[in-house]
Protein backbone atom coordinates (compact mmCIF):
# COMPACT_ATOMS: atom_id res chain seq x y z
CA UNK A 1 0.00 0.00 0.00
CA UNK A 2 1.29 3.41 -0.77
CA UNK A 3 0.68 6.73 0.22
CA UNK A 4 0.39 9.67 -2.07
CA UNK A 5 -0.59 13.28 -1.34
CA UNK A 6 -2.85 14.60 -3.88
CA UNK A 7 -3.34 18.03 -4.51
CA UNK A 8 -6.18 18.98 -2.18
CA UNK A 9 -3.95 17.30 0.35
CA UNK A 10 -1.67 20.37 -0.26
CA UNK A 11 -3.47 23.13 -0.44
CA UNK A 12 -5.07 22.28 2.92
CA UNK A 13 -1.89 21.41 4.47
CA UNK A 14 -0.98 24.94 3.09
CA UNK A 15 -3.82 26.52 4.34
CA UNK A 16 -3.57 25.17 7.92
CA UNK A 17 -0.53 26.39 8.33
CA UNK A 18 -0.92 30.03 7.09
CA UNK A 19 -4.17 30.25 9.46
CA UNK A 20 -1.70 29.63 12.07
CA UNK A 21 -2.27 27.93 15.57
CA UNK A 22 -2.45 23.67 15.89
CA UNK A 23 -1.86 22.98 12.70
CA UNK A 24 -2.31 19.46 13.10
CA UNK A 25 -5.66 20.33 15.18
CA UNK A 26 -7.27 22.08 12.59
CA UNK A 27 -10.64 20.58 10.76
CA UNK A 28 -9.74 20.88 7.22
CA UNK A 29 -7.03 18.09 7.80
CA UNK A 30 -9.69 15.45 9.21
CA UNK A 31 -9.88 13.37 6.14
CA UNK A 32 -6.21 13.31 5.42
CA UNK A 33 -5.27 12.55 9.15
CA UNK A 34 -7.72 9.90 8.77
CA UNK A 35 -6.00 8.59 5.56
CA UNK A 36 -2.78 9.07 7.02
CA UNK A 37 -3.98 6.76 10.04
CA UNK A 38 -5.07 3.88 7.76
CA UNK A 39 -2.04 3.76 5.89
CA UNK A 40 0.38 3.82 9.05
CA UNK A 41 -1.94 0.38 10.78
CA UNK A 42 -1.70 -1.13 7.23
CA UNK A 43 2.31 -0.39 7.13
CA UNK A 44 2.19 -1.79 10.73
CA UNK A 45 0.29 -4.74 10.58
CA UNK A 46 -2.00 -3.36 12.96
CA UNK A 47 0.42 -3.15 15.97
CA UNK A 48 1.85 -0.07 18.13
CA UNK A 49 4.62 1.37 16.51
CA UNK A 50 5.82 1.22 20.18
CA UNK A 51 4.76 -1.80 22.21
CA UNK A 52 3.57 -4.43 19.43
CA UNK A 53 0.23 -4.62 21.02
CA UNK A 54 -2.74 -5.39 18.66
CA UNK A 55 -4.55 -2.06 17.25
CA UNK A 56 -7.10 -4.15 14.83
CA UNK A 57 -10.39 -3.83 16.50
CA UNK A 58 -9.92 -0.77 18.28
CA UNK A 59 -12.10 2.49 18.39
CA UNK A 60 -10.06 4.37 15.95
CA UNK A 61 -10.30 7.18 18.90
CA UNK A 62 -7.67 5.19 21.06
CA UNK A 63 -5.38 5.03 18.12
CA UNK A 64 -2.78 7.99 17.95
CA UNK A 65 -1.27 8.94 14.35
CA UNK A 66 2.80 9.39 16.43
CA UNK A 67 5.12 12.21 15.29
CA UNK A 68 8.60 10.09 16.54
CA UNK A 69 10.11 13.74 16.22
CA UNK A 70 7.64 15.90 18.17
CA UNK A 71 5.41 18.41 16.08
CA UNK A 72 5.98 20.68 18.76
CA UNK A 73 9.73 20.71 18.23
CA UNK A 74 10.25 19.24 14.90
CA UNK A 75 7.49 21.07 12.92
CA UNK A 76 9.07 20.58 9.32
CA UNK A 77 8.32 17.02 9.95
CA UNK A 78 4.61 16.88 10.92
CA UNK A 79 3.35 15.61 7.51
CA UNK A 80 6.58 13.17 6.59
CA UNK A 81 5.54 9.79 6.61
CA UNK A 82 8.76 8.90 7.98
CA UNK A 83 7.87 10.56 10.75
CA UNK A 84 4.30 9.07 11.31
CA UNK A 85 3.24 6.09 12.80
CA UNK A 86 0.62 4.69 14.25
CA UNK A 87 0.41 3.87 18.28
CA UNK A 88 -1.97 3.17 21.23
CA UNK A 89 -2.66 6.16 23.64
CA UNK A 90 -0.59 4.25 25.97
CA UNK A 91 2.70 4.74 24.62
CA UNK A 92 2.00 8.00 22.93
CA UNK A 93 0.61 10.41 25.69
CA UNK A 94 2.00 8.95 28.97
CA UNK A 95 5.20 7.59 28.14
CA UNK A 96 6.80 9.58 24.88
CA UNK A 97 3.87 12.03 24.52
CA UNK A 98 6.85 15.13 23.79
CA UNK A 99 10.08 14.01 24.90
CA UNK A 100 12.80 13.68 22.27
CA UNK A 101 15.12 12.71 24.43
CA UNK A 102 16.16 9.69 22.22
CA UNK A 103 16.96 11.36 19.44
CA UNK A 104 21.03 11.91 19.34
CA UNK A 105 21.27 14.42 15.72
CA UNK A 106 21.61 17.74 15.57
CA UNK A 107 18.57 19.25 15.86
CA UNK A 108 19.31 22.15 13.66
CA UNK A 109 21.13 19.57 10.79
CA UNK A 110 17.48 18.53 8.85
CA UNK A 111 19.63 16.09 7.11
CA UNK A 112 21.29 13.75 10.45
CA UNK A 113 16.95 13.83 11.41
CA UNK A 114 16.67 10.07 9.93
CA UNK A 115 19.43 8.51 10.17
CA UNK A 116 18.57 5.50 12.35
CA UNK A 117 22.16 5.63 14.23
CA UNK A 118 20.83 8.83 15.71
CA UNK A 119 17.72 7.40 17.19
CA UNK A 120 18.15 5.62 20.67
CA UNK A 121 14.69 3.98 20.24
CA UNK A 122 13.52 1.41 18.22
CA UNK A 123 12.75 3.89 14.85
CA UNK A 124 9.44 2.61 14.05
CA UNK A 125 10.06 3.47 9.97
CA UNK A 126 13.60 2.92 10.23
CA UNK A 127 14.95 -0.08 12.15
CA UNK A 128 13.44 -3.31 12.55
CA UNK A 129 11.80 -4.00 15.39
CA UNK A 130 12.26 -7.43 15.55
CA UNK A 131 15.82 -7.54 15.29
CA UNK A 132 16.12 -5.67 18.75
CA UNK A 133 12.87 -7.31 20.69
CA UNK A 134 10.91 -10.24 20.44
CA UNK A 135 7.37 -10.11 21.19
CA UNK A 136 5.82 -13.07 22.85
CA UNK A 137 2.30 -13.48 23.61
CA UNK A 138 0.51 -16.57 24.07
CA UNK A 139 -3.27 -16.77 25.04
CA UNK A 140 -4.96 -19.77 25.87
CA UNK A 141 -8.65 -19.32 26.89
CA UNK A 142 -8.15 -16.79 30.52
CA UNK A 143 -4.90 -17.50 31.06
CA UNK A 144 -1.98 -15.41 29.04
CA UNK A 145 2.16 -14.84 28.72
CA UNK A 146 3.42 -11.74 27.10
CA UNK A 147 7.37 -10.96 27.70
CA UNK A 148 9.86 -8.89 25.31
CA UNK A 149 12.63 -10.13 25.20
CA UNK A 150 15.59 -8.00 24.40
CA UNK A 151 17.95 -9.87 21.61
CA UNK A 152 21.83 -9.84 20.58
CA UNK A 153 22.15 -7.68 24.14
CA UNK A 154 20.77 -4.66 21.87
CA UNK A 155 21.18 -1.44 22.67
CA UNK A 156 18.08 -0.06 21.09
CA UNK A 157 16.47 -2.94 22.31
CA UNK A 158 16.98 -2.35 26.56
CA UNK A 159 16.32 1.74 25.54
CA UNK A 160 12.88 1.43 24.00
CA UNK A 161 12.28 -1.54 26.71
CA UNK A 162 12.85 0.47 29.49
CA UNK A 163 11.67 3.87 27.71
CA UNK A 164 8.32 2.28 27.05
CA UNK A 165 8.18 0.59 30.30
CA UNK A 166 7.22 -2.82 28.74
CA UNK A 167 7.84 -4.37 31.55
CA UNK A 168 4.45 -3.10 32.71
CA UNK A 169 3.13 -4.82 29.80
CA UNK A 170 4.15 -8.10 30.54
CA UNK A 171 2.00 -11.15 32.22
CA UNK A 172 2.66 -14.81 33.06
CA UNK A 173 -0.37 -16.44 34.29
CA UNK A 174 0.63 -19.84 33.17
CA UNK A 175 1.08 -21.22 36.42
CA UNK A 176 -3.03 -22.26 36.70
CA UNK A 177 -3.52 -22.76 33.12
CA UNK A 178 -0.76 -25.89 33.82
CA UNK A 179 -3.45 -26.79 36.62
CA UNK A 180 -0.93 -25.10 39.88
CA UNK A 181 -3.90 -23.87 42.18
CA UNK A 182 -3.77 -20.40 42.57
CA UNK A 183 -5.51 -19.04 45.41
CA UNK A 184 -8.85 -17.63 44.33
CA UNK A 185 -10.21 -14.28 46.51
CA UNK A 186 -12.79 -15.22 49.07
CA UNK A 187 -15.75 -13.08 48.11
CA UNK A 188 -17.96 -14.55 50.76
CA UNK A 189 -15.53 -12.17 52.90
CA UNK A 190 -17.20 -9.10 51.71
CA UNK A 191 -19.60 -7.10 54.90
CA UNK A 192 -23.13 -7.88 53.86
CA UNK A 193 -24.12 -4.72 55.88
CA UNK A 194 -21.86 -2.61 53.81
CA UNK A 195 -22.63 -4.27 50.44
CA UNK A 196 -26.74 -2.91 51.78
CA UNK A 197 -25.18 0.45 53.14
CA UNK A 198 -23.62 1.06 49.52
CA UNK A 199 -26.67 -0.46 47.51
CA UNK A 200 -29.20 2.33 49.63
CA UNK A 201 -26.68 5.18 48.99
CA UNK A 202 -28.41 5.06 44.99
CA UNK A 203 -31.65 5.13 46.29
Amino acid sequence: MEFSFDTEDIRNIKEAILQGGKIWENSILNDLKRRIKDYCLVRQKQVCCYCRRPLNGEFRMVIDIEHILPKSKFEKHMFNLINLAASCKRCNMPMKHEDASFFIGEKDKIETHFMKENYKIIHPNLDNYYLHLKYLVKIVNDSRIIKYNILNSSEKGAFTYEFFKLNSLEVDSFNEAQGINVEKPDYSLIDDEIANQIVELFN
